[in-house]
This record gives C-alpha cells, structure tokens and sequence, in this order.
C-alpha cells in the first residue's frame, strides 16, 4: 500500500484531498502500524478480506 500511495502521490493520481485531519491522522497511524512484519503475519489475510467485505456486500444483493 505504501508504494500505491507513492506512486499515486508522485504521479498526481489522486482525485480527493484528504482534508479531513483526524482521519488523515488514523490513516497514517494504519500505515505505520502495517509496516510492521510482526503485526501483519499477525493479522494474515483478514486485511485483504476487510477491504473486499463492502464489495462482496454489493455483489451480493445484485
């Protein structure tokens, strides 16, 4: 994800401002907290299972 949002940010891809502080705050608490080899052979594939779970929801009811 870090390399996404360097490659989004150096290119200009970004279509919202994240002006919002608080949660530009808990979105950079996130990533520091992923950074970590331990916390995320921890938390395994729940990660990917979370960001896809709304989409599931949306397939699901079509």
């Amino acid at each position: 994800m870090k390399a996404d949002h360097r490659f989004y940010k150096e290119h200009g891809l970004y279509d919202f401002p994240q002006k919002k502080r608080g949660t530009a705050l808990k979105m950079y608490l996130v990533g520091s907290l992923m950074s970590s080899p331990k916390l995320r052979a921890k938390m395994g594939n729940k990660i990917n299972e979370g960001m896809i779970a709304p989409y599931k929801k949306v397939l699901e009811q079509h």
